[in-house]
C-alpha cells in the first residue's frame, strides 16, 4: 500500500485499540468513532460509518412505529396483548358496570383512533433524532436503540400526543365519558385523568411494539429488512 493511500497513523492506532480491547470493553467507543466520521471508519476499515449506523437506526425505529401503527389502530388492537390492554382504575371497575358499562369501549375506541396520527408525530422525532454514541448502542441491549429513542423523545412526544387523545376522546363521545369518569371518581374517590392515561399508554404501547421489532431485527427472527440494517446488525 502507498503513503498516498494508507490510513492516517491516528485512526490506525484507534482501530488497533479498539481491536485489541475485550468485547465488554468496546461499549464506549462509539463517540470517537462518530467523531472519526465515516471517512475514518472507512479508512479503519470498518464496512459501516456512524452515518450509515444512524440510518439503520432511524430505519429500525421507523419499522417499528408503523408495526405499532398497523396493530394499534386496528379494531380491539390495545387489546390483543395484555401488556397493552386498556383498563380503569380498580375502584371503578365493578361499579362501572351500572353506571358507564361502555366506558372502557370507549376508551379503546379513542385511543384507537389517535394512534396514526401519534404515529406521525413518531416518525417526525425519529428524524431529528440524535444520536450521541451511536456504537454503544449497536452493542448495547436488544432494545438500546428504543430505550435510547423513549428516554429522548418521550416528553416532546406526550406533549404533540396529549391534545391527539384529547380529540379522539371528544369524537368518540367526549360529553358523556367525562360525566361518567366524574360520576365514578365522586362514587369512588379515585380521580381518573383519561386523556393522561390514554396518553401514557398510547405511548407505552408505541414502544413495546418499536422494542419488538428491534429484538427481531437483532435476533434475525424478521429477516424483511433492508440491505443497510442486514450490514449493521
Amino acid at each position: 500500500m502507498s503513503l498516498k493511500n494508507a490510513a492516517p497513523l491516528p485512526l490506525i492506532l484507534l482501530f488497533l485499540a479498539v481491536s485489541l480491547q475485550p468485547v465488554s470493553a468496546r461499549a464506549g467507543w462509539g463517540e470517537t468513532l462518530k467523531q472519526a466520521g465515516d471517512a475514518g471508519s472507512q479508512a479503519m476499515g470498518l464496512s459501516v460509518g456512524p452515518s450509515r449506523i444512524e440510518a439503520a437506526f432511524r430505519e429500525l425505529l421507523g419499522m417499528g412505529t408503523d408495526a405499532a401503527v398497523e396493530s394499534l389502530s386496528a379494531d380491539g388492537g390495545f387489546s390483543a396483548l395484555a401488556a397493552t390492554a386498556l383498563s380503569l382504575p380498580e375502584s371503578y371497575r365493578k361499579i362501572a358496570e351500572t353506571v358507564a358499562p361502555n366506558l372502557l369501549a370507549s376508551l379503546n375506541s379513542a385511543a384507537e383512533a389517535a394512534v396514526p396520527g401519534v404515529g406521525e408525530l413518531f416518525k417526525k422525532a425519529i428524524a431529528t433524532m440524535e444520536f450521541s454514541n451511536p456504537g454503544s448502542l449497536l452493542s448495547g441491549s436488544k432494545t438500546a436503540v428504543t430505550e435510547y429513542f423513549d428516554a429522548n423523545a418521550r416528553d416532546s412526544l406526550t406533549r404533540g400526543a396529549a391534545p391527539l387523545l384529547e380529540a379522539a376522546l371528544n369524537q368518540a363521545g367526549g360529553g358523556s365519558i367525562l360525566s361518567a369518569i366524574k360520576q365514578l371518581g365522586s362514587l369512588t374517590g379515585t380521580p381518573f385523568d383519561p386523556v393522561d392515561y390514554l396518553t401514557r399508554k398510547t405511548l407505552d404501547s408505541m414502544f413495546l411494539y418499536i422494542g419488538k421489532t428491534e429484538e427481531g431485527i437483532r435476533s434475525g427472527d424478521i429477516t424483511t429488512t433492508s440491505e443497510l440494517l442486514q450490514r449493521v446488525f
